[in-house]
């Protein structure tokens, strides 16, 4: 089937965005029948972003069933669902009129924590929205941001819109490409070496789309670090994982060695992270190529700022923006985590378009992403529209079921290419190439 002519449109921009080969636009075809009910163009930003991701690694087609399903995340571990959301994570009214929200991220156990302790109340969803009712929403959110915590009051867009850091970032190209330094072009390799930094979502999905696609992945972490079960599970297919701990000498002479030899270093931890322990961008290897995600991008007056893809809706006005067109009672966020794995697909598609273009030009390249320019991208496609609110669902022909070490696992298929093994335990790798 011939891909819909917004989806083309924005793979030629995306062709035009990032330095390499032609992608091949002209023999896309799109397969399949699920769509994302949105009060925005997401079916469009879906298949874009992942047809992008097929295309830079030479696979001409996509399936709509296959990019649908992979967004729900779903995972089960013998034939039991693994939970997406923690107790206290999701929306709580605030004090005040009209009727707002204000959206608290507690999936990290830390997190949630810290929630009742500035709260000062028990550890339940009624209390917790008792103790939100009695603060003023606005002073609230800056106290849990100000504590380390993920909160996000329920913004308009036209509020957004107004927003210093809105102004500050909206004028910030999708991706943005930056060559930093000079290195001959590398000899074509056998498989694609890429070190994979990154936790929860939009990283680990690039990471383990190139890894569908052939890379040698090694996913790095540290146990003293939180975890989700579930994108542990869900994103870490076709992986290899290794603890290195960057407090110590012995880490860090460990992790400038897999840095001076990887092809790719996914870097999605919060800006600076790795630059405060000596590892800037340019401690990859000459002729490497670095990919950068964030939540709220490096400029303006929230860069660093901690986020997810549920915080940024909310906080940009997405989540508002969907309530008013479907005419819901409560918050109505995007069907799908469409922020986050349109970002990984993105930045997977930034990684092999870039390694391809250095083994012509040579140099070392950076390029940046973040779930902010995500979202603006989003809205310029369109809307927001009236719409009726329904579920995205897992298709069973776009699953697959397979025995790990957590037992028997039901995850999305990939949107290309093969998984080579099920995920592994944390930890459970050498700090080797």
């Amino acid at each position: 089937m011939t891909p819909p002519a917004a989806v083309v449109a924005q793979l030629h921009a995306l062709e035009r965005l990032v330095p390499g080969p032609q992608l091949g636009v002209e023999n896309l075809e799109v397969n399949g029948h699920q769509t994302l009910a949105s009060a925005f163009d997401a079916d469009t930003a879906a298949l874009a972003s992942s047809a992008a991701s097929n295309l830079a690694a030479g696979i001409t087609s996509i399936d709509r069933d296959r990019v649908v399903t992979s967004m729900t995340g779903h995972v089960e571990v013998d034939g039991e669902p693994i939970p997406k959301w923690a107790d206290l994570s999701g929306y709580y009214r605030t004090a005040g009129a009209p009727e707002r929200y204000l959206q608290l991220h507690c999936n990290f156990p830390h997190h949630a924590a810290g929630v009742v302790e500035l709260l000062r109340c028990d550890a339940d969803r009624d209390a917790v929205q008792a103790a939100v009712l009695a603060w003023d929403p606005i002073e609230l959110e800056g106290a849990l941001v100000d504590a380390g915590m993920i909160a996000a009051r329920l913004r308009t867009i036209d509020e957004w819109n107004r927003h210093r850091h809105a102004t500050a970032t909206t004028p910030l190209p999708l991706i943005s490409v930056e060559r930093i330094g000079d290195a001959p072009p590398r000899p074509m390799s056998e498989r694609l070496r890429v070190l994979d930094c990154s936790r929860v979502l939009a990283g680990p999905i690039a990471g383990q789309t190139l890894a569908a696609n052939g890379a040698d992945v090694l996913r790095v972490g540290a146990p003293h670090l939180p975890s989700v079960d579930v994108a542990v599970l869900g994103t870490g297919f076709g992986k290899r994982n290794a603890h290195v701990d960057l407090e110590t000498a012995e880490g860090c002479t460990t992790f400038a060695g897999l840095l001076g030899d990887a092809d790719v270093w996914l870097d999605a931890y919060r800006p600076g992270a790795f630059a405060a322990r000596g590892f800037g961008a340019d401690a990859i290897g000459p002729g490497g190529v670095v990919v950068q995600i964030s939540a709220f991008d490096w400029i303006g007056p929230w860069a660093n700022r901690r986020g997810f893809d549920s915080i940024v809706q909310s906080t940009t006005g997405i989540v508002e923006a969907g309530r008013t067109a479907a005419g819901s009672d409560g918050p109505t966020p995007l069907p799908v985590q469409l922020l986050d794995y349109a970002t990984g697909y993105l930045a997977s598609f930034a990684a092999q378009r870039l390694v391809n273009h250095q083994r012509t030009v040579g140099g070392t390249w950076l390029a940046r992403l973040s779930l902010l320019r995500t979202r603006n991208w989003l809205v310029s496609l369109g809307g927001p529209n009236a719409f009726i609110p329904s579920s995205a669902m897992p298709l069973s022909a776009a699953m697959t079921t397979v025995d790990s070490p957590f037992g028997q696992l039901t995850a999305p298929l990939p949107i290309g290419g093969t998984f080579s093994t099920p995920p592994q335990p944390l930890g459970s790798s050498p700090a080797t190439w």
